[in-house]
C-alpha cells in the first residue's frame, strides 16, 4: 500500500510540475532582419504611446520564441526590437499558440500568421490600406506634375474620390463583418464619426452654422467600446479621450464637468476602463496650465473617487477629502479666504484693507532660494504698477518675525504691505494651499481669486489678457 501511495504521489507531483512548467501560450516569430542574440521584449500598450514588457527572449537565426505561464491579456502587443523599432501584433486574450514569419525590411507586407485569425484578419485590412495609400499617392502627384491639364486632374480626383469611397467601404465591411473578433473593434475604433457635407437650413434661412460640430461631438465615442477592458492595452482610448477634451470641449468649468460626466458614464460599462479615464480626466485637469479650472478636479473628486472609487483604500480617500477640503475655499471665482496677519510694525491687516483695482497676494519663505531670487522682480513689479491700482501683500509663511525683517530689509521690499503670522494662526499649506513658494494670489476689485501661482513675470500680461476677456464678454453678466 505504500508503495502504491508514494508511486501515485509521484505522478501527482509530476503531473503538477509538467503542467508548471508548460507554458500557458507561445508566440514563435520567424522574421528576416532580428539582430542576433539580442534580448527582443514583448510588450503591450496601456494608454497612448506607452507600453509595459511583459516577456522577453534572445533571437537565434532569425527566430524569437516567448513562453508565458500566465495567460495574455487582450489588447494591441509589440515585439520590440529597441526603442524606436517595434512591430504590432493583436492579441485577443484567446490565442494559445500561433506564430509569425516576416521580414524586417517590410513588415506589414510581409507578415504572415499561423493560428491567429486576429492577425491574419488585421494584416489583410493593413496590407489593403498600404495597397490603396499607394496608389493615392501616385494619384496625388498628378496635381503637381500636370497642375495646367484640366482633363488629368480632373480624371484623378475622380479616381481619389472612388478610392476612398472604396476604401471607406472596405474599413466599414471589415469591422462589421466580423464580430467577435477583437481585431474588428480596433479597426472600428479608428473610423471617424460621419456627419453630413453641409449645415442644415435654419428655418429663419441661415445655415445652422454647429450642427456639423454638435453631430460629430455626440457620435465621437460612438466606434469605443467602454465595456470592452482589452480596449485599455491599446493606444486609441487615451488617444479618444485626450482629442474630445482637447478639441471639442470649451474649456471652462462647468463645459468640461459636463462633458467629463458623459464619458464617465461611457465608462463605467467597465470598472476597470472606468477607473482608468477618471484617472485620465482627473490628471489632466489637476495639472493643467490652463487657469481657473480646479473646479474641475474638485468635481471629480468629491463626485467620483469619494463617492464611486471602491478602489481606494481610506489613507487614500482621505487624502482626497484632505485635497477637496484645501481648493474648495479658494476656487477661481470665489473671495479669497480673509486673513488676519500682522505687518512689520505690528499692526493688524486684512485681504478687505486695501481698496484696488488687483491685489496680489504673494505668499514667500525668508530661506526659500527662489524667493530670494524673485524679489528684485517683486519690487519692479510694485513700482511699475502700484500707479495702476495694483497692490501687494508680501506674505512670509516662516512664523519668525526677525526672518521676516531681514528679508524685507534685505531686498527691499518695504513699500508694498508686508505680513507675517505673529500668532501661528495659520498652517499657510492647508489654509492657502502654499505647498511651494513663491505662490502668488490674484484678487480683482472685490478680493475674487482670478488667477493663483503665475509667476510675477507674467503677472502683468496675465492681467491684460483677464481684462481682454472680460471686455469681449455680454454686458451684465
Amino acid at each position: 500500500m505504500k508503495i502504491i501511495v508514494k508511486a501515485l504521489l509521484f505522478i501527482l507531483l509530476a503531473t503538477g510540475i509538467v503542467q508548471a512548467q508548460t507554458p500557458t501560450y507561445t508566440i514563435k516569430a520567424n522574421i528576416k532582419g532580428l539582430p542576433e542574440d539580442k534580448t527582443i521584449y514583448l510588450a503591450h500598450y496601456y494608454g497612448h504611446s506607452q507600453y509595459l514588457k511583459i516577456d522577453s527572449a534572445v533571437a537565434k537565426n532569425n527566430t524569437v520564441v516567448f513562453n508565458g505561464k500566465e495567460e495574455l491579456k487582450g489588447g494591441i502587443y509589440l515585439i520590440v526590437l529597441n526603442a524606436n523599432k517595434f512591430y504590432d501584433i493583436v492579441i485577443s486574450g484567446k490565442e494559445k499558440n500561433f506564430s509569425i514569419e516576416a521580414d524586417t525590411m517590410d513588415f506589414v507586407k510581409t507578415a504572415k500568421f499561423t493560428g491567429s485569425p486576429e492577425n491574419t484578419l488585421i494584416y489583410d485590412y493593413r496590407k489593403y490600406l498600404t495597397e490603396k495609400s499607394e496608389i493615392a499617392s501616385n494619384l496625388q502627384k498628378v496635381f503637381k506634375e500636370q497642375k495646367d491639364n484640366k482633363e488629368a486632374i480632373k480624371d484623378a480626383t475622380d479616381k481619389l474620390t472612388a478610392l476612398q469611397t472604396e476604401v471607406n467601404a472596405k474599413i466599414k465591411s471589415t469591422a462589421n463583418d466580423n464580430p467577435g473578433m477583437f481585431a474588428a473593434k480596433v479597426i472600428k475604433a479608428n473610423i471617424e464619426p460621419e456627419v453630413p457635407n453641409e449645415d442644415p437650413i435654419l428655418p429663419n434661412g441661415k445655415r445652422d452654422s454647429l450642427f456639423r460640430f454638435n453631430m460629430y461631438k455626440r457620435k465621437f465615442f460612438d466606434n469605443i467600446d467602454f465595456s470592452d477592458e482589452r480596449i485599455l492595452r491599446t493606444p486609441f482610448l487615451q488617444a479618444k479621450v485626450d482629442k474630445y477634451f482637447k478639441d471639442l470641449v470649451y474649456q471652462v468649468t462647468d463645459s468640461i464637468n459636463t462633458d467629463a460626466d458623459k464619458v464617465l458614464k461611457l465608462s463605467k460599462k467597465n470598472k476597470e476602463v472606468y477607473r482608468y479615464v477618471l484617472w485620465m480626466i482627473s490628471n489632466k485637469y489637476e495639472t493643467t496650465d490652463i487657469v481657473g479650472l480646479d473646479g474641475v478636479f474638485i468635481h471629480l473628486a468629491e463626485d467620483y473617487y469619494l463617492k464611486d472609487a471602491d478602489w481606494l483604500d481610506s489613507t487614500q480617500r482621505a487624502k482626497f477629502r484632505e485635497r477637496v477640503d484645501i481648493l474648495k475655499p479658494i476656487q477661481t471665482g470665489l473671495v479669497m479666504p480673509n486673513f488676519i496677519l500682522e505687518d512689520t510694525t505690528g499692526k493688524i491687516r486684512t485681504v478687505f484693507d486695501t481698496k484696488s483695482k488687483y491685489t496680489v497676494v504673494y505668499f514667500y519663505s525668508p530661506d526659500c532660494g527662489h524667493c530670494k531670487d524673485h524679489a528684485p522682480d517683486l519690487v519692479k513689479f510694485y513700482d511699475e504698477n502700484k500707479p495702476k491700482g495694483i497692490e501687494v501683500y508680501n506674505i512670509s509663511i516662516d512664523h519668525d518675525r526677525k526672518k521676516t525683517a531681514d528679508f524685507v530689509k534685505t531686498y527691499k521690499t518695504g513699500k508694498m504691505i508686508n505680513l507675517w503670522d505673529a500668532k501661528t494662526y495659520y498652517d499657510f499649506r492647508k489654509k492657502y494651499d502654499i505647498y511651494s513658494t513663491p505662490t502668488s494670489y490674484i484678487l480683482d476689485e472685490k478680493k475674487r481669486i482670478i488667477g493663483r501661482r503665475i509667476p510675477i513675470e507674467k503677472i502683468t500680461d496675465f492681467i491684460e489678457f483677464h481684462e481682454k476677456k472680460i471686455a469681449a464678454e455680454p454686458k451684465g453678466k
